[in-house]
């Protein structure tokens, strides 16, 4: 494998250079000389390059974004990762819509993670090469193209967005980053396919999943913009986030008052949805996003459900969730209220604290019954202040736990 990098910082090509030698295999990487060599010329030979890095800005004068724009089309340019200085959600949309095939901010640069979008950036190479000439297309059209419908497209399905490339993938539902034609406005536009649905339940917890938050307006809660059904497909458009999700932060580590911070912002979150009765129950930090501006938001909806419902969608005793952040109660199968959250949180706290989950095994009947009757392991004693809450977080009875969001707001703050 070839990679081009092009950057105006040699300390920063050097740096990325050394990452991906140690990672990748087979690799050669080649730095391009900015200061040097300048804009390459029309006749560059972008096809020699298996992938290519590109910072957002060059110099004073040039854009790395135009040049993506005006090389984009030349014969074998290569699957382009974006790389910027400044966090900005602008700049991932637009790399995003100019072809790119990912976006990082310098800052969140490791060795794992650059070796992670190389292999995501040869696949997106494969998949563009196949399916090039209709990369971006209305909503009927693309949904039926991505599901190999050959029937006429159901115009009451177009729905107003232009979708720009799929961004996750479920066993009946599609993830897509998508541009709304009224106000060019990006979405996450998340598409079930009601024709491979056989389960009644999972179409009701799609639909579920819009009806619980759309009416809720919390900066610390995901963003529901529009949800619908046709008779072929369901769909949800909501808020995209470009800084990622707390998984990756957590990764790569965080001091303790950081970690503090994010939990008392989870806590927020979690004030606002339990306000209106809905239980999570399936709070992690892949499910906890970031904007542009770094603040954080709940998302992912799919198994929550309202306290007053007389009846779950959930048949009794199924066990819905991540094992590694359920309550002892929802890991049994039982009935769940916003308690379970707060156990979620505690577990949460705790990995982002120590870097650590609180209980590990490997399968998921092992955790579970760990979360049940395992003691809580003690932090380290430089962390030793913090003990108390996640105590009183991950106390098994719910009855013993810090019981709501706020009351753990509070407690969070008294750090700060």
């Amino acid at each position: 494998m070839k990679i081009l990098i092009i950057d105006d910082s040699s300390d920063f090509r050097a740096l990325l250079k050394l990452y991906l030698n140690k990672e990748l295999k087979d690799v050669e990487v080649i730095e391009y000389d900015f200061d040097n060599l300048g804009k390459p010329p029309d006749n560059f030979q972008w096809f020699q390059y298996d992938i290519l890095f590109l910072d957002y800005k060059l110099g004073p004068d040039e854009d790395g974004l135009q040049w993506l724009k005006e090389f984009r089309d030349k014969p074998g340019f290569p699957p382009t990762i974006v790389l910027t200085a400044e966090g900005d959600e602008y700049i991932a949309v637009k790399s995003i819509k100019l072809g790119a095939a990912d976006y990082i901010n310098k800052v969140d640069i490791k060795p794992k993670r650059i070796a992670e979008m190389v292999d995501e950036a040869t696949e997106f190479s494969k998949r563009s090469n196949t399916d090039q000439e209709n990369e971006i297309n209305d909503a009927t059209q693309l949904i039926r193209k991505v599901h190999k419908k050959d029937a006429v497209p159901d115009t009451s399905l177009d729905i107003g967005y232009k979708f720009v490339r799929m961004i996750g993938e479920g066993a009946m539902s599609k993830v897509y980053l998508a541009e709304r034609v009224t106000d060019k406005m990006t979405v996450v536009l998340k598409v079930l396919d009601l024709t491979r649905v056989h389960e009644p339940k999972l179409v009701t917890r799609f639909i579920q999943e819009a009806n619980l938050i759309a009416s809720l307006n919390s900066p610390f809660v995901v963003k529901i913009f529009e949800h619908g059904i046709t008779e072929d497909y369901g769909y949800i458009a909501m808020e995209f986030f470009s800084r990622g999700d707390l998984k990756q932060r957590a990764e790569l580590g965080l001091n303790h008052e950081i970690a503090v911070i994010y939990a008392t912002h989870i806590a927020y979150g979690l004030a606002q949805i339990h306000a209106i009765n809905v239980v999570h129950r399936d709070l992690k930090p892949a499910n906890i996003m970031f904007r542009g501006d770094d603040s954080l938001a709940l998302a992912d909806f799919g198994i929550s459900k309202k306290i007053d419902e007389v009846s779950d969608i959930t048949t009794v005793g199924q066990i819905l969730g991540t094992p590694h952040y359920m309550s002892p109660e929802q890991g049994e199968g039982n009935d769940v209220d916003t308690r379970s959250d707060m156990y979620s949180v505690g577990v949460i706290l705790y990995e982002l604290l120590t870097g650590d989950k609180p209980f590990t095994a490997a399968t998921a009947a092992s955790l579970i019954y760990q979360h049940i009757h395992a003691p809580i392991p003690k932090l380290p004693s430089k962390l030793k202040q913090y003990q108390d809450t996640v105590d009183s977080l991950l106390a098994k009875k719910p009855d013993n736990r810090i019981q709501t969001a706020n009351e753990l707001i509070k407690v969070l703050e008294a750090f700060q």
